[in-house]
């Protein structure tokens, strides 16, 4: 495609927390590639934080869900007067979808059919190509649309300095890991005796520094933690700063398939992913999957019955007993592995 840059482009991504991560790149690729182009995203509120470096760059429009249709009126009020080069049509959900007929732009690019839900194409005027790939190259295809090719190599939102006080008041130098035990959703979860039991078998492996839980249910994290000598339970204790923060200095990160994974990966930081409900080269750690466990393969073949070569790249597992596949062992074998490589 003949590369014509735009001078403006709207985007519209308004959450999750994880998949905001995954957009970083694509949107530092904008500002690099497009240097007098306006950008303007459309984000949730809440998730401000992992956008606000580049308000310089970027005109953040704050989106409060949306939840109701006063919010809606809002943004159609807000945007009635403008018009855009390109709308990047972000999300496929039908909350964002209602988003699209109130920007006024001359292209309007989404996703392809496989991966457009709720009425998605009729908001949009072209598509980014199907395509069998992570949740990161799925935004990245937004920009090779346009006819970039280039594609940023540093994304991942400064420190603050409050927060890195906060945490080095916390933990000061200790060398220190995180378990993040819960997903945003229950069936991604790794069984509640499993995590026990990896705690508890740690020293297995060599590991001699402290142990931090956060997020997921307060008062099981705080048990997990305490099954540690010096384990620290942060669950609902942390901003998003802090997060950040407290996942960029740890060694490294156990986790299911959760915001934490991609938050902890955008500062390098080795993640043990574990992934059995969807595929792990789907939504795993970007680009830094070497180290996580995926036994996507094993569920759909013994849990749906299905041969995982021929299932569809976006089928997922819907079955408790999925993350079950996963064992402590397996996730120490992993653990062994990133203190031989990185210590």
């Amino acid at each position: 495609m003949t590369f014509s840059a735009p001078a403006s482009i709207a985007l519209v991504r308004l959450s999750a927390l994880g998949d905001l991560f995954l957009l970083l790149p694509a949107v530092q690729t904008l500002c690099e590639q497009l240097p007098q182009t306006r950008l303007t995203w459309l984000i949730e509120r809440r998730f401000l934080p992992v956008a606000r470096h580049l308000a310089d760059r970027v005109e953040l429009y704050p989106v409060d869900g949306p939840k109701t249709l006063a919010e809606y009126r809002r943004i159609r009020r807000d945007f009635s007067g403008r018009r855009f080069d390109v709308l990047l049509a972000m999300q496929a959900k039908l909350r964002s979808n209602l988003l699209y007929p109130l920007i006024h732009a001359e292209r309007k690019i989404g996703f392809d059919a496989r991966r457009a839900r709720d009425g998605h194409r009729c908001f949009v005027s072209e598509q980014i190509p199907a395509a069998d790939e992570h949740l990161a190259d799925g935004f990245l295809a937004f920009v090779r649309q346009l006819g970039i090719t280039g594609q940023s190599t540093h994304w991942a939102p400064p420190l603050t300095d409050a927060a890195q006080a906060w945490r080095h008041a916390l933990l000061g130098d200790e060398p220190y890991l995180v378990i993040n035990p819960s997903a945003s959703k229950a069936e991604r979860d790794w069984p509640l005796a499993r995590l026990r039991e990896l705690v508890l078998r740690l020293p297995e492996t060599g590991w001699q520094g402290r142990v931090v839980v956060t997020g997921g249910n307060p008062q099981q994290s705080a048990e997990l933690a305490g099954l540690s000598p010096g384990g620290l339970s942060l669950a609902g204790k942390t901003d998003l700063p802090q997060l950040f923060a407290l996942l960029a200095g740890a060694r490294l990160l156990i986790s299911p398939d959760s915001g934490p994974v991609h938050i902890a990966s955008a500062y390098e930081v080795p993640v043990i992913g574990l992934y059995a409900v969807a595929r792990l080269a789907l939504s795993g750690p970007w680009q830094q999957g070497a180290y996580s466990i995926d036994v996507w393969p094993q569920a759909v073949r013994e849990l749906l019955g299905r041969d995982p070569a021929t299932a569809d790249w976006h089928l997922r597992v819907h079955d408790s007993r999925a993350m079950a596949l996963i064992t402590v062992d397996q996730v120490l074998a992993q653990l062994r592995r990133v203190l031989a490589d990185v210590g």
